[in-house]
């Protein structure tokens, strides 16, 4: 792997300025670690690569905060931490020794406003969230944005009323220990593992 990394910065060298270079090999290295089979093996750019698997509105996941909310990897005005769940062995969490560990991810539900009438399976009316149901663009994490009736429900769970995913935080360290309201039951989705965006850290190892 490193020697490709090397051919593909020394091929860069030849055609880019010394800022432009160090981006690019930054960014093709980075793609390389991340998602290697889908930056070598399909068509597409490094930068596209940079997001991962199921980074397209029509793959259903819902978008990375960092990605709307001007880079800031948490919930947003507007928003609670709604629940959370992980993917073991992620390349983007890593122990003391460089080995890939557990990954987590927090939903932030929208807030209800407007609702008189309650809720139906604690999810209120689409009619009665601040934010709007699309699809991000502006980067290559194209996925949802407040679109996602679901919510795991590890934390808050005094608000028994929540709205769609807005987004989604990452982080290395359990969310139970960074939020007081939030359970340690835990939720395993390794198919998320991969997800990115170009916002978040990259990989550690």
């Amino acid at each position: 792997m490193s020697r490709l990394v090397d051919r593909t910065a020394g091929f860069l060298a030849a055609r880019t300025t010394r800022r432009g270079f160090l981006f690019s090999s930054a960014v093709v290295g980075s793609a390389l670690v991340a998602a290697p089979a889908t930056y070598v093996l399909r068509p597409g750019s490094a930068y596209a690569a940079l997001c991962g698997r199921d980074a397209s509105c029509q793959a259903g996941y819902s978008v990375f905060c960092c990605s709307v909310s001007r880079g800031m990897n948490k919930c947003p005005p507007g928003t609670f931490v709604g629940g959370w769940w992980k993917a073991d062995g992620s390349a983007f969490c890593c122990d003391a020794e460089g080995r890939p560990r557990a990954r987590y991810y927090i939903d932030c539900q929208g807030r209800c406003t407007g609702c008189r009438d309650g809720c139906a399976d604690h999810f209120c009316d689409r009619g009665c969230v601040s934010c709007e149901c699309r699809c991000n663009s502006g980067s290559c994490d194209r996925r949802r944005v407040c679109c996602n009736y679901f919510r795991y429900g590890q934390c808050h769970q005094e608000i028994g009323c929540g709205g769609p995913v807005a987004c989604r935080v990452v982080t290395c360290t359990p969310p139970y220990r960074l939020y007081d309201a939030c359970g340690s039951t835990s939720a395993t989705d390794d198919r998320t593992a991969t997800h990115t965006a170009p916002c978040l850290a990259g990989p550690c190892t």
